[in-house]
């Protein structure tokens, strides 16, 4: 990392640009550390590659700083309401649809589904501290979930976790899950719902749970509004 983003990095950690915060354009820049244009563009290109800061979509020659947060290490099957609680945070959940459907081709490969089976579609707003954190569409076999409802989803703290309810309301214990990630551009009612802009490129993952007897029980889809470590064995 260059001179350059190193005290970018360093003016930011001391809040002297806060998140959301533009900053200077590379002209400027420039001047303030007595660099050329060069040095200023490849400081600013490593500080997007690291997270620190992200352009602007309506104006990609201005940078700011990122609005993401990092929240946890994913290992397994990750819990957004456990690592909201490690830091520090009241995890919260705002359900924004619920209802079964007759699955269709992309979700049936990938649950190992028959053609008239019928899977529960759950789309939830991800909450800490009130703040929205991520978007979650979850997709329920729903031969493995007789009787379930909204409300199981809807209790507070740790009773929101899905797999919570999964193991406890349908003995349902999960093993380890296959992802698939790509990235895609933030469609508007998304970025409404996540309180960022649209077109901004986001990170989407497909998550199939896996149950300890081999069984997919889960799939998921996940926009997330923060930053995620991964942990893999090497």
């Amino acid at each position: 990392m260059n001179k350059v983003a190193l005290n970018l990095q360093k003016q930011i950690a001391d809040e002297i640009y806060k998140p959301g915060d533009i900053l200077p354009n590379a002209a400027e820049l420039a001047v303030s550390f007595k660099v050329s244009d060069i040095e200023v563009s490849r400081a600013i290109s490593e500080l997007i590659y690291e997270g620190i800061i992200e352009r602007v979509p309506d104006n990609k020659d201005l940078a700011r700083v990122s609005k993401s947060k990092l929240l946890g290490t994913i290992k397994g099957n990750h819990s957004f309401t456990r690592e909201a609680k490690k830091m520090g945070k009241e995890p919260g959940v705002n359900i924004l649809t619920f209802e079964t459907r007759l699955v269709w081709p992309s979700v049936k490969e990938r649950l190992q589904l028959d053609d008239n089976d019928e899977v529960i579609i759950m789309e939830r707003l991800m909450l800490a501290d009130d703040e929205p954190m991520a978007l979650e569409f979850s997709y329920m076999p729903a031969k493995f979930y007789p009787g379930v409802t909204r409300e199981m989803f809807e209790s507070k703290g740790e009773g929101q976790s899905s797999f919570k309810v999964m193991q406890e309301k349908f003995g349902l214990k999960s093993e380890k899950a296959i992802d698939e990630v790509t990235v895609a551009s933030l469609e508007k009612r998304e970025a409404d719902l996540l309180n960022m802009d649209e077109g901004v490129p986001v990170l989407v993952r497909f998550r199939v749970t896996i149950s300890n007897t081999g069984i997919p029980i889960k799939g998921s889809r996940a926009i997330y509004k923060f930053k995620a470590g991964y942990e893999l064995p090497i």
